[in-house]
C-alpha cells in the first residue's frame, strides 16, 4: 500500500434538508481552496478537489441538484448539477480553476465543498486555506448587476447606500446603512452552529471564507425579485433563510410571523428572539458591491453548543 493509499480519509457530507447525503474519499484534508471570484465570494464556499469516482451519494440524486452555469459557460458549478433545491447549499462543481490553454485538452476539476461536512470532521475555523484570485483569474470580469427599485425610507444619519445582487441579478438588494468598514460599530459574528456552519447564515455572520451577515431594520433595505427566492423554514421553525433560486446565493433571513396564541405556547426565550426580530431584515453582505467582508471584525460564536435540540446528522 502507497503512503497516499494509507492516508485516504472519507468524509461524509450532506446539505442541511438532508436531501443530499454523499460520502466523498481524498487523503486527509490539510488546506482546502478559498477561491474570490464573483460566485465563490458570494457563496463563501471552501473546496477540495476528489476524483469524481471518489463521491459517492448515499442519498439523493445529483441529477437533480440545482444546476447553475456563469460567465461564458466554462465554469460551470455542477457535477451534474450544484446546489439544493430546498435549502440552497453549495455542494460542488465542475470546471476549469485556471482556463485551460488554446489547444489544451484539460479536464475539468471536480470540487467540493467542505462546510457541507458534518461536525466534527473538518474546522474550518483553524483549516489552513489556499487562496485563489479567482476574480483576476477567471474571465470575462464579472459586471454586477444593478440594482433599479426604491431606495430603502429609513434615515440613518450618516448613512450611505449600498446595492447589491444574487450573482444572476434575479435578486437585488439595497441598503441604507452607516458605513461597514473596519470601524463599524456593528458586530459581526462567525457562528459554526448547523445551518452556519453550511451556509453561515446568521446574524452577522462571517467564517474563515463565509458569508457575512448583518440584522438591519426592515425600513433600511429593500429587496427586488423576491418572486424568485426559494425559501427553506429549518430546526425550530421561527425563521426562513432565503437564496436565489437559479444561482443559489443566499440573499436574507425571514422571522417568522406567529399568531397570540402560537407565541404563549413557546417558552420566554423563543418569544423574545421572535418579537425582537419582527421588525429585522437580515442580509447577507457578500451581495453588497464593492464591499469586502474580510476588511469587517469578528467574533467566532460556538452556536453548534447554544443552539438546542442539536441538530441530527443524516
Amino acid at each position: 500500500m502507497s503512503d497516499q493509499e494509507a492516508t485516504l480519509k472519507t468524509y461524509r457530507a450532506n446539505c442541511h434538508c438532508a436531501a443530499y447525503v454523499y460520502e466523498v474519499t481524498l487523503p486527509e484534508i490539510s488546506t482546502a481552496s478559498q477561491c474570490n471570484c464573483s460566485v465563490c465570494y458570494k457563496k463563501g464556499a471552501l473546496w477540495v478537489f476528489p476524483k469524481p469516482n471518489d463521491v459517492k451519494f448515499i442519498k439523493g440524486d445529483p441529477a437533480t441538484l440545482t444546476n447553475y452555469t456563469f460567465g461564458k459557460r466554462n465554469f460551470t458549478h455542477k457535477v451534474s448539477s450544484q446546489f439544493c433545491p430546498t435549502c440552497g447549499n453549495s455542494i460542488m462543481f465542475v470546471g476549469h480553476l485556471e482556463p485551460p490553454k488554446l489547444g489544451e485538452n484539460k479536464e475539468p476539476e471536480n470540487g467540493i465543498n467542505i462546510r457541507l461536512f458534518q461536525h466534527g470532521q473538518v474546522d474550518v475555523w483553524k483549516l489552513p486555506l489556499t487562496k485563489f484570485d479567482g476574480a483576476a483569474s477567471l474571465k470575462p470580469v464579472y459586471e454586477p448587476p444593478k440594482f433599479t427599485g426604491q431606495e430603502p425610507t429609513a434615515e440613518v444619519e450618516g448613512g450611505k447606500l449600498y446595492t447589491g445582487s444574487c450573482h444572476c441579478g434575479a435578486v437585488t438588494l439595497a441598503l441604507k446603512s452607516k458605513p461597514l468598514d473596519n470601524d463599524s460599530t456593528e458586530k459581526f459574528i462567525d457562528c459554526n452552529c448547523s445551518i452556519c456552519v453550511k451556509t453561515q447564515l446568521t446574524m452577522n455572520v462571517r467564517a474563515q471564507a463565509g458569508y457575512v451577515w448583518m440584522y438591519p431594520n426592515k425600513t433600511q433595505v429593500v429587496i427586488e425579485g423576491k418572486e424568485n427566492l426559494g425559501k427553506y423554514l429549518f430546526g425550530r421553525k421561527f425563521g426562513k433563510k432565503t437564496f436565489c433560486r437559479i444561482c443559489g446565493v443566499p440573499i436574507h433571513n425571514r422571522v417568522m410571523q406567529f399568531t397570540e396564541e402560537e407565541l404563549a405556547t413557546k417558552s420566554k426565550k423563543d418569544r423574545d428572539w421572535i418579537l425582537g426580530g419582527q421588525a429585522l431584515a437580515p442580509i447577507n453582505l457578500r451581495i453588497i458591491n464593492g464591499l469586502d467582508v474580510n476588511d469587517l471584525k469578528v467574533t467566532q460564536f460556538d452556536g453548534y453548543s447554544v443552539w438546542q435540540p442539536p441538530y441530527v446528522e443524516p
